[in-house]
Formats: C-alpha cells, structure tokens, sequence
C-alpha cells in the first residue's frame, strides 16, 4: 500500500461498525479526505484521543480512487484545541468554523489557505482572551474568498466602473456578489448600503494574513454591516442549513461575537 502523509484537522467523525469509524479531515495537502480508521474504536495505540473534532493530527492514509473512502493507517497527534472543551461558546464557534468547512470545501478542491485558515480560526478560540466581535463574520468571509465567492469591492457590478471613480455611497448587490456606483442603484435587486470603514474591511479580507483579519476589531456599524454582507452571501452558496448555525442562534452568539475566554483549566 502507498501510504500519503500530511497534517491535518479533524472535522468530524462517526461509528462506523462495532470497531472502526469513518473520519472526515481537512489537510494541507490533499483537500477534503474522509476515511475509515479501522480498529479505531479499540485502538489504543494508532488512534488514541486523536479522532476527536477540532484535532490538530499528522495524518497517514492511503487515498481511495474515485469517491471510495481513503484508508487511514494512523494520527499522530500534533496539538489538540482544548478551549472549546472548557467553554460553550467557543465550542459553538468552533463547532461552525468545522462545519462550515465541511460544506463549503468540496474534496479535495481545497488548497492550504483553507487548511490555514481553519488553523488561525481554531487557534484564536484557544488563545485569545478575548474574540473580535467580528470573528465569526471575518472567518466566513476569508472562507468565501478561499473558495471563490468573495465580494468585489472594486469595481461596479452592472457598468464595469471603478467604485472610486464616482462620488457618493456605493451599495452591496448579494445578487450580483458586489458593489454598485451610485448610479446603478437600481440594477442589483436588494440591496445594502456600506460605510467607506466597511468596505475597506471587505477590501483587506484576502490581503491580510487570517490570523490578523480574525483579531480585527470596528465599530458596531461595520460590524453589523459587514455580518449583512457575509450572512447574505452565505445564504445564496451554502448547499445546506448549518446545524451550528442554528445552535448559534439560540445562544444568541451571531449578534454578539464578543466572546471572553475560558476560566480555569
């Protein structure tokens, strides 16, 4: 068997049979791989305390060709996230960071931004005292712009224009994925209206390194604004609900992403 090795983080696992469990990762190197750990439920060497989500692993696999499963030989563990163990919120962040991963990645259409940006987003949850009210948005929107959706903040979307080169407040057209000049207000359905502070924000998104974007702190205008654009973004590329999503609503954390940390060990 040849045997392909590279880190990896666990998005979710489940039984699969008395003794084995088929593992969904996201990885550097080959995208999206889901697996099955054979023995992995009574393994007590390739598989200890390894298969667990938010897990940070050196993974050992072999591909399967076509949409077959990939046989995974081992994890070896290279740092498990413990801060949303300790803390509700932040496993419910963590919980729809992995899980909007998993419905956005396709395979192994992925390449290692996304693997870096899961990385930054897992490691914030567990290091930072204290998360940007706008995490949760700025994530999605680095997301949207691994996989190809992000805004266009620089150019009009129905006449071509450079935004800048008109005076007056641009709008954001969620149909036509970006901005419209003043002039062509009416050319893109629904629309939202953008301070200049907010779509500077949208501009930074994909030239700023993810383990900065997620720390960046505004006010409560482009917060609020920035949330309207990713969520309605989300909403038009997402093949599925997000359980998380739902969870987050509940706790209320999707209006409020200001988030200290988790107290005591």
């Amino acid at each position: 068997m040849v045997e392909e090795r590279t880190p990896a983080v666990v998005l979710r696992a489940r039984a699969y049979g008395e003794s084995d469990k088929i593992v969904t990762l996201l990885t550097r190197d080959w995208g999206k791989v889901t697996g099955i750990a054979k023995g992995a439920k009574r393994s007590q060497r390739r598989f200890v305390n390894v298969l667990d989500s938010f897990t940070h692993v050196q993974l050992y696999f072999r591909p399967g060709r076509g949409n077959d499963l990939a046989f995974i030989f081992r994890c070896d563990l290279i740092r498990n996230f413990r801060a949303p163990s300790l803390d509700l919120e932040r496993y419910a962040f963590a919980s729809y960071v992995t899980e909007l991963i998993d419905v956005m990645i396709v395979d192994r259409e992925a390449g290692a931004e996304a693997y870096t940006l899961l990385l930054a987003g897992l490691t914030a949850l567990e290091e930072e005292q204290v998360l940007s009210t706008l995490f949760l948005p700025a994530f999605t929107l680095l997301l949207l712009s691994c996989t190809g959706y992000e805004p266009n903040v620089t150019e009009c979307q129905h006449c071509g224009v450079s935004i800048g080169e008109h005076a007056g407040p641009s709008v954001f057209s969620p149909s036509r994925g970006g901005l419209l000049c003043p002039r062509c207000h009416d050319h893109g359905g629904m629309t939202i209206h953008l301070s200049d502070d907010t779509i500077n924000v949208l501009a930074t998104a994909k030239t700023t390194p993810p383990e900065d974007f997620l720390r960046i702190t505004t006010s409560p205008r482009t917060t609020r604004e920035t949330r309207a654009v990713v969520t309605s973004l989300l909403s038009r590329n997402l093949t599925r609900p997000l359980k998380s999503q739902a969870f987050l609503e509940q706790m209320g954390a999707l209006h409020d992403s200001h988030v200290d940390g988790p107290q005591g060990e």
